[in-house]
């Protein structure tokens, strides 16, 4: 019993650190600003109110980091590889770590800069663009400072709704292969018992569909299964509420990524894979590796927690190490086992004949389930304020439950217009977490430092970062709505193949007593 209050203290702690985007000025800070924390005007009041009073460790702050950066796209990065060539994928992984970890400084200097500048406490993403814009030395600027904040609540928004709509990929693709998995397990067992069924009569074979007979059922059908379910699980406001839920899926997440590892560390395929691939595929690569590194929103609110924020930066470092090391090791290791026949998400290409490898799938889709309600509380959070200050109190609860159904209905409506989960992941990387984890810093940077001599270095080097990612958002955006539009590659191939296998059901051979022949299927 000694040990269950601290336990429930961390838990809790997760599930507001795992708010990421959510800004909390002026009240997560550390004991250094608590002179400024009684001033209500210095910036806008938020909802969420993160409680933390005593700040973060280390080790805490760390173990966030790591929670915040490991998700879905870990397990699309194989097929991020194939899309880039087995040497240029992997540098690429590496040379995208860094340059993302940079932004991440950056981000958080800027802040730093800022807050000391104004007497301001704490500040989040949007805050830092905002009065970065707002106390710019260049009049256009300041006239666009809301149009600032503005913007980047959008990509806020925009990214994690698209992540909500991977997830709905996620989980219908993964809990088809499983519902399918079995069924078709059942069939093989089935079969292997005609010969008593063999004695029957044609009549009756013909009449009689073989025993477990696996489903045929849409992709969009199981999307629609868990639509009611995660409508439910959003009208929980307040997160604290599933700490336990969190914390569980945490562990089942972490455990079905030891089993990939020791599934994909066993043998290597025979075939010979390219050391690089077309420069037409490397978009997909650029979108679904900026998909992966989806922590910078993190960042700010880490480090206005710690108790000791001088001591973040390495955090941020050791903990950006061990994701960067840890994606480019599954994203190797994973292409060489399975050759080109990766698939969206590594967990579709583990065998059906196995219940660890089924285990996998349930555990880690689990895990998403859950993670859905946390990534969807940061554009909750955004959009319902300003809808709740103009409702009266009888219609704000009403109202708030059918805005979280809407929003939960758009991120379908999205997953189903695009039943692709490489695609979903490659296009929302493009789009929105290219602007946020590439472009946006390195402008803040320049923008907070207008006001004295701009070092070439520095203004070379940013605006080279803002470009890469600005391209790189135009060519994965437009490569993306190209294959949507005419799919040509491997998913585009496994779309035709699924439709032939469901057309075409399994045949069962047998003779029937007196030479005839009968089919089944």
């Amino acid at each position: 019993m000694g040990t269950s209050q601290p336990s429930l203290w961390s838990q809790q702690l997760d599930m507001e650190v795992m708010t990421p985007l959510i800004e909390s000025p002026g009240q997560a800070g550390s004991e250094e600003n608590t002179d400024e924390d009684g001033d209500p005007e210095l910036l806008p009041v938020r909802q969420y109110d993160p409680g933390n009073r005593h700040g973060i460790t280390f080790s805490q702050a760390l173990i966030h980091l790591l929670k915040g950066n490991i998700g879905t796209g870990l397990l699309g990065l194989p097929l991020a590889v194939r899309n880039a060539g087995l040497i240029v994928g992997p540098l690429c992984l590496v040379l995208m770590g860094v340059v993302c970890v940079h932004c991440m400084h950056i981000l958080v200097q800027c802040s730093h800069q800022l807050c000391e500048r104004l007497k301001r406490p704490p500040m989040g993403y949007s805050d830092t663009v905002a009065f970065a814009m707002e106390h710019s030395s260049y009049k256009c600027f300041r006239r666009s400072s809301h149009f600032g904040r503005h913007l980047v609540n959008f990509f806020l928004v925009l990214t994690q709704l698209g992540f909500c709509s991977a997830y709905f990929v996620f989980l219908a693709e993964n809990i088809k292969q499983i519902v399918e998995g079995y069924q078709g397990n059942v069939t093989l067992d089935a079969a292997g018992s005609l010969p008593p069924f063999a004695n029957a009569t044609a009549d009756s074979a013909r009449a009689s569909p073989p025993p477990g007979e696996p489903w045929d059922l849409d992709l969009r059908l199981y999307m629609l299964f868990f639509l009611p379910f995660l409508i439910v699980l959003v009208f929980m406001r307040d997160l604290k509420n599933m700490a336990v839920l969190s914390f569980t899926a945490n562990v089942a997440m972490a455990i079905s990524v030891v089993i990939i590892f020791q599934q994909i560390m066993v043998d290597f395929g025979e075939e010979r894979l390219p050391l690089t691939s077309p420069p037409a595929k490397f978009p997909f690569f650029f979108g679904t590796a900026i998909f992966a590194f989806e922590g910078i929103g993190v960042v700010l609110p880490l480090e206005n927690q710690m108790n000791e924020p001088k001591r973040f930066p390495m955090a941020l470092n050791i903990g950006m190490s061990i994701v960067t090391v840890l994606y480019v090791a599954l994203a190797t290791l994973g292409y060489l086992h399975f050759g080109n026949d990766i698939k969206g998400s590594i967990t579709l290409n583990l065998p059906h004949n196995s219940w660890t490898n089924q285990m996998v799938k349930i555990l880690y889709s689990f895990g998403v389930f859950v993670s859905f309600a946390i990534q969807f509380f940061v554009p909750a959070e955004i959009l319902l304020p300003p809808l709740r200050a103009r409702l009266r109190e009888s219609w704000k609860g009403p109202c708030e439950m059918l805005l979280r159904g809407l929003l939960v209905c758009v991120t379908f409506s999205w997953a189903v217009l695009i039943p692709r989960l490489d695609l979903v992941i490659s296009l929302v990387g493009a789009v929105s977490s290219s602007a946020l984890a590439l472009v946006f810093p390195p402008l803040v940077e320049l923008i907070t430092y207008s006001d004295r001599p701009v070092r070439p270095a520095m203004l070379v080097k940013d605006l080279l970062i803002a470009v890469v990612g600005f391209v790189g958002f135009l060519a994965g955006t437009y490569v993306t709505l190209a294959e949507l539009i005419a799919p040509e590659g491997v998913g585009a191939a496994e779309g035709r193949a699924r439709l032939n296998l469901t057309s075409a059901k399994p045949a069962l051979n047998f003779d029937l007593p007196g030479g005839t022949a009968a089919t089944l299927g």
